[in-house]
């Protein structure tokens, strides 16, 4: 019996062997396993942050108003002088090259009884017999000038201010000596 099984069980390997060839196929076919899925992404609890900050300053520096302490601190030297005297352009820059005219050791002193004295650029002497300061907005200088021993003029400087360490005003006369007109613009220093 013994070798019925065994002869059984190498017939029914053969069988088998055989007949799996007959009902089974080797031929391969590739398949597709990539997975195709659609993703939608949904954010909550999004926050939004837009700031603009514009910083803007306005910084007005005004020039300081002229008064009697800064008139009688200083002699006024001209740094620049510029005008018409009767029709005739004058133009004075310290140290410049085109001068009309020379006001190198011309200056004013105010002193603080209001009187004082301008010296000219010649080196003479013109007091100014009585100043004052007016409308205390928009300061403005008058003089009584000396012109010589027995004529005086009134001497107007208007729109004064203080900037820069320099005295900044309009200027206008009439001298009586000679007839004449003047109107300008001129820039002082301490002397």
């Amino acid at each position: 019996m013994k070798a019925l099984l065994t002869s059984s069980a190498i017939g029914l390997l053969i069988f088998l062997a055989f007949s799996g060839s007959v009902l089974t196929s080797c031929k391969k076919e590739t398949i597709d396993h990539t997975i195709y899925d659609t993703v939608t992404v949904i954010k909550k609890d999004t926050v939004t942050v837009k700031d603009t900050v514009t910083v803007k300053d306005t910084v007005t520096i005004a020039d300081t108003l002229v008064t009697e302490a800064i008139l009688t601190a200083n002699g006024w030297k001209p740094l620049e002088l510029r005008g018409v005297n009767e029709g005739t352009v004058l133009y004075y820059l310290r140290g410049g090259s085109s001068n009309t005219d020379d006001y190198t050791n011309e200056y004013y002193v105010f002193n603080t009884n209001h009187t004082g004295y301008e010296i000219d650029n010649a080196g003479i002497t013109h007091d100014l017999t009585q100043w004052a300061l007016s409308n205390p907005d928009n300061p403005k200088l008058t003089a009584t000038y000396q012109v010589d021993a027995t004529t005086t003029m009134v001497l107007t400087w208007e729109n004064l201010r203080f900037k820069n360490n320099s005295l900044y005003y309009d200027e206008y006369y009439f001298n009586p000596i000679v007839g004449n007109d003047f109107h300008g613009q001129g820039i002082r220093i301490a002397k």
